[in-house]
């Protein structure tokens, strides 16, 4: 008996009639959609347009709100740097340490800086310079050494004033003036001379210097008759998978991501409605309403009171074994408590070694700084967010500012 396969029935195969009309409905489909991309060009492409024009409008709107700020080189930054080369030090070779005491590097100040063409000749022995704050090591290029297309050694060109050299951003926070830098600079390392900053019009002004916070990484600034419009500052944490812009303090720069709790980031996050999330550091982030804290503390004294809570704590990252241990923690940023002091506040509470803060006072802590920001200004019965083990706990700890 011969084997069948299966049997399909298709009414409109099996009627030549149908399958006409079924074929050139198929044709007339394909000939306008072909007839419309035609039409539409290859070159049109209105939704990139329209996100074109969305991101330029958001990028100029956080303009009105930035200046550009020539800070003084901290002096923490030097002790940081001078802390590996302490540490070989006895170590280097005897011939090499008496060859650098022989040729001690030349320097070049900020303000010798002059506008140039972006790229020109260069004589062999010429020196390259990069323009910026502080002092810098002249790199002589070697000889015949020539770029390959212009035929000359590439120079950055400056870009703004003889005199006046930015590394860093300032947010413009109110119609008085104040600017909040993204960085800690020490009083003493301004002493008494005024900071230079631009304002969004390019208008070169001085600044003066208010206030910093080390725990926060925060310096602020005034500036008398402020150009542009304040930003707005946020309240929270942008939520994970929104479009944010991110604005590079460095140099300005900018450009769209989605965000992924900061941490490949660095700048300042604008959400995109044009406000302020807050300030990513690679993995630390503080939102718009603990830079608000800080500022306001700096305005009233000069500098940020914290209450003492009375730990030692450790900053809980993405790749932290612990997160593996605690399954119940996820991707929920924590800092961890090492250490409790004795007769503490923390103590009084009843806090363990171990424990996870998750938040204080309803702000959430997830790094060092935010941790810093939350507690500042702090005083008096204060609500703590705790993970112990699997369990989530809340509880009040009482919290005396220092004196």
């Amino acid at each position: 008996m011969p084997c069948r396969g299966p049997q399909f029935s298709s009414p409109i195969i099996s009627d030549p009639m149908r399958l006409l009309k079924f074929s050139i409905r198929v044709l007339v489909f394909f000939g306008v959609t072909g007839a419309s991309i035609a039409a539409a060009g290859p070159t049109t492409r209105p939704m990139l347009d329209q996100l074109n024009r969305e991101t330029t409008s958001l990028y100029q709107q956080a303009q009105t709100g930035i200046y550009r700020v020539q800070l003084p080189q901290p002096k923490w930054v030097n002790a940081y740097a001078m802390a590996a080369v302490k540490h070989w030090d006895k170590q280097l070779d005897p011939e090499l340490r008496k060859r650098l005491e022989q040729d001690p590097p030349e320097v070049l100040q900020a303000a010798e800086l002059q506008p140039g063409p972006a790229t020109q000749p260069s004589e062999e022995n010429q020196t390259t310079t990069i323009p910026g704050q502080g002092t810098y090591r002249v790199v002589r290029p070697n000889a015949g050494k020539r770029d390959a297309v212009l035929g000359g050694t590439l120079r950055p060109q400056p870009t703004t004033a003889p005199g006046f050299a930015p590394n860093n951003l300032g947010l413009l926070l109110d119609g008085e003036g104040h600017l909040l830098v993204p960085l800690y600079v020490e009083r003493e390392a301004v002493g008494a001379e005024a900071v230079k900053v631009a304002g969004p019009n390019g208008e070169v002004t001085a600044a003066k210097f208010l206030g910093s916070d080390r725990q926060t990484n925060l310096t602020l600034l005034q500036v008398q008759n402020p150009a542009g419009t304040a930003v707005r500052l946020g309240e929270a944490r942008p939520e994970i998978g929104s479009l944010v812009m991110c604005i590079a303090p460095a140099d300005g720069s900018g450009h769209l991501a989605v965000w992924s709790d900061g941490a490949q980031e660095n700048g300042i996050v604008f959400t995109t409605d044009g406000e302020v999330a807050g300030i990513a550091r690679f993995g630390q982030f503080l939102t718009g309403s603990a830079c608000r804290l800080i500022e306001r503390q700096i305005v009233q004294y000069g500098a940020v009171k914290r209450a003492t809570l009375g730990v030692l704590i450790t900053e809980i990252r993405a790749d932290d074994p612990l997160r593996r241990k605690q399954p119940v923690l996820g991707s929920k940023s924590a800092m961890r408590i090492d250490e409790v002091i004795r007769n503490s506040a923390a103590d009084r509470a009843g806090l363990r070694p171990g424990d996870l803060v998750l938040a204080i006072g309803g702000e959430a802590v997830s790094d060092l700084p935010s941790f810093a920001a939350a507690i500042a200004a702090r005083t008096g019965p204060t609500q703590l967010q705790i993970l112990r083990g699997e369990k989530s706990f809340t509880t009040r700890v009482d919290l005396q500012q220092q004196k």
